[in-house]
C-alpha cells in the first residue's frame, strides 16, 4: 500500500513537472556595490546615549564589495520559491581625535585606526503574486549579519609611544524581514525596471534594504543591470556594547542570467 502511495505521488509530480516545465527556472547575479557609509556607533558598555560618528571621527570612506544572488523557482503549488543572497561591507579609517572613547578606551586625545567588515548572508523564502509584464513576488527572508568593528589607538608623549590594547566590537545577529519584489517590462523593449526591497521595524531596530534597478535582457537569458542599492541598519544591541545607526548608500551594476 505504501509502494502504491509513493508510486502514485512521485507520477503525479512528474506528471505537473512536465506541464509546467516551462515555468521551471531562476536566476543569478554577481555584482558590486559600491557604498558610503553615514550615521553614528556606539560602543560603550555603560553609556548607550554617547555617538561617535562614522564619518568624522571613525572616518569611514566610500568602498566597493560583491554580492552574489540566486533565485530558483518551480512549479509545485503552495510550495515557496527560494532566493540567497550573500553580501559583504568593509569600511576603514584612520585619524586624529581628541577625548575620545570606545569600549575600553575613555579620554583618549592621539590617533586611531579602524576597521569594520560586516557579511550578510539571506535565506527568502517567496511567491510568485503576478507573472506577466508586470510581476510581484512576496515572501520573508532571514538575514544573517556578522563581523566586527576593531580599532587600534596610538599617542606619542616625550618621544615615546603609548596606546590602549585594540578593541575588537563583534556581532552576530538574525534579523527576519518582509520581502517584497516588483519587475514592470517596458513595452516594446528589452528593458526592465524592478523594485526589490527587504524590511523590519521592532523595538530597538529597524533595518531595510532597498534596490531600484534598470535592466537590459539579451536574448540568451544574459543580461545587465545598473541601480540604486540603500541599506539602513539601525539596532540598540546588536552586539554587546555595540549599537549602531548607519546608512551605507549607493549605486551598483550586475551581470545576471535568467534561465
Amino acid at each position: 500500500m505504501i509502494r502504491s502511495f509513493v508510486k502514485t505521488l512521485c507520477s503525479t509530480l512528474l506528471v505537473s513537472l512536465s506541464v509546467h516545465a516551462d515555468t521551471i527556472g531562476g536566476e543569478i547575479a554577481l555584482g558590486v556595490y559600491s557604498h558610503t557609509p553615514k550615521g553614528y556607533a556606539t560602543y560603550s558598555f555603560y553609556d548607550k546615549e554617547a555617538k561617535t560618528s562614522v564619518e568624522d571621527t571613525l572616518n569611514w570612506k566610500g568602498s566597493s564589495d560583491l554580492f552574489f544572488k540566486a533565485y530558483f523557482e518551480h512549479p509545485l503549488p503552495y510550495l515557496p520559491n527560494l532566493k540567497l543572497e550573500y553580501s559583504n561591507f568593509s569600511h576603514k579609517g584612520s585619524g586624529k581625535v581628541s577625548d575620545f572613547s570606545w569600549g575600553g578606551i575613555s579620554a583618549f586625545t592621539g590617533d586611531i585606526y579602524n576597521t569594520m567588515d560586516m557579511r550578510a548572508f539571506d535565506v527568502t523564502l517567496y511567491y510568485e503574486l503576478l507573472d506577466n509584464w508586470a510581476s510581484l513576488d512576496a515572501g520573508l527572508t532571514l538575514r544573517r549579519i556578522y563581523g566586527d568593528i576593531y580599532l587600534e589607538t596610538k599617542t606619542v608623549m616625550m618621544n615615546q609611544s603609548y596606546h590602549y590594547e585594540p578593541e575588537r566590537a563583534e556581532y552576530d545577529e538574525w534579523i527576519p524581514m518582509v520581502y517584497l519584489k516588483g519587475r514592470f517590462e517596458l513595452p516594446a523593449t528589452d528593458l526592465s525596471f524592478q523594485t526589490e526591497i527587504n524590511a523590519i521595524s521592532y523595538e530597538g531596530a529597524t533595518m531595510y534594504d532597498a534596490l531600484f534597478t534598470l535592466r537590459y535582457t539579451f536574448e540568451t537569458g544574459l543580461g545587465i543591470e545598473g541601480g540604486y542599492r540603500l541599506i539602513h541598519l539601525e539596532d540598540n544591541e546588536l552586539g554587546y556594547g555595540l549599537a549602531i545607526d548607519v546608512d551605507f548608500s549607493g549605486p551598483y551594476a550586475a551581470v545576471v542570467w535568467d534561465f
